[in-house]
């Protein structure tokens, strides 16, 4: 298996690539922000601070268009929950017109390494979930998840997108999330911050394209975490140390689970997930004869 095409989606050999002889290990993309040269400082980019802005605004995504055109497939892509639209109303639109001007090109670019990690994460999810035929696997760095998503959740607070019911939400985050830092390097996130897995053993869920998002906030409406729920799988994601007086829910989650299998009466299909944080992540989240929402 080592010498077929590495299951991160690098299409090199495994063993010149995420194989190092005794174990399956996919490192995180490095983008190096802070490193960036000094140019300028645009003034709308919600990373002027680096002062190395360059290109004008960039039409930033909410969501990264490529996962939009994926969980759209053929149908149409709908929204509910954004604060300019009513309680309970969903909207069909194009994922073209989903953009806010909240980053310069430069930054843009500088973070679409993440954008294309996501993408092949929910491909991957989105093949294991859809097919039976083969055994598949798959390798992912976790910190390329979280990292996404935060980048998801700012873009959509910089963009006062973000809201708790109908109250629009001013889009600061905590004192102790430190974006930009967490952004660039997945060793800057604070002890117990990242990715929780809130499903227990039987829970029952379904197989649909869907992406949604939910701030959780503090005592002072500042973000705090995202609850995430990606094709029917419940996640969340701390932002800061950990809680338990403060998050109850996260008592008996998985924190950073190591894999994800999914289960068929022929095959079980497998996505890896990597960490680097000198943590061990046997934890699995296993998940069994999954149906298509309309599938009887």
């Amino acid at each position: 298996m080592e010498n077929d095409p590495c299951p991160c989606g690098s299409s090199r050999p495994g063993n010149l690539c995420c194989y190092n002889g005794r174990h399956w290990h996919k490192p995180p993309a490095v983008l190096g922000l802070r490193a960036l040269p000094s140019i300028s400082a645009v003034d709308r980019c919600y990373m002027k601070e680096l002062g190395s802005c360059d290109g004008g605004l960039s039409g930033e995504h909410l969501f990264s268009q490529s996962i939009m055109l994926l969980l759209k497939a053929d149908g149409d892509f709908s929204i509910s929950g954004l604060p300019w639209l009513a309680e309970g109303e969903t909207k069909i639109m194009s994922p073209k017109t989903l953009t806010a001007n909240c980053l310069c090109q430069k930054h843009n670019s500088a973070l679409s390494p993440l954008d294309a990690a996501a993408l092949y994460f929910f491909t991957a999810l989105k093949s294991c979930l859809d097919r039976e035929a083969q055994a598949a696997r798959y390798i992912v760095s976790g910190h390329d998840i979280e990292r996404w998503l935060l980048k998801t959740a700012k873009a959509l607070a910089a963009s006062k997108n973000l809201a708790r019911g109908r109250e629009r939400l001013s889009g600061a985050f905590a004192s102790d999330v430190q974006v930009l830092d967490m952004l660039d390097d997945p060793t800057r996130w604070p002890d117990g911050a990242g990715l929780y897995c809130v499903m227990s053993a039987g829970d029952l869920t379904e197989n649909h394209n869907r992406f949604q998002l939910q701030p959780y906030t503090n005592q002072h409406d500042e973000i705090s975490g995202v609850g995430v729920n990606i094709m029917g799988l419940g996640f969340i994601l701390m932002l800061g140390p950990l809680d338990l007086a403060l998050n109850p829910q996260l008592n008996n989650a998985k924190y950073r689970p190591g894999q994800i299998s999914v289960s068929y009466p022929s095959s079980t299909n497998w996505i890896a997930i990597s960490w680097d944080d000198g943590r061990r992540h046997n934890d699995t989240l296993s998940l069994q004869f999954l149906r298509e929402v309309g599938q009887r």
